[in-house]
């Protein structure tokens, strides 16, 4: 429904896959781990440790 970008998060593996829209195909860009920092292009001012999202 033309969403740009979405995430997975894995509670058990504390991961989160992020996926995003090119050529019109929502593609899997990036698995970030608990020591990563999520940010995106479409949140300019957000930012988020992924160990913070599992606390």
């Amino acid at each position: 429904m033309g969403v740009l970008e979405y995430w997975i998060a894995d509670w058990r593996a504390k991961q989160i896959q992020v996926y995003r829209r090119e050529n019109g195909i929502l593609t899997l860009v990036m698995t970030l781990f608990e020591n990563d920092t999520l940010t995106s292009p479409l949140l300019s001012d957000f930012s988020c440790l992924i160990s913070q999202i599992f606390e």
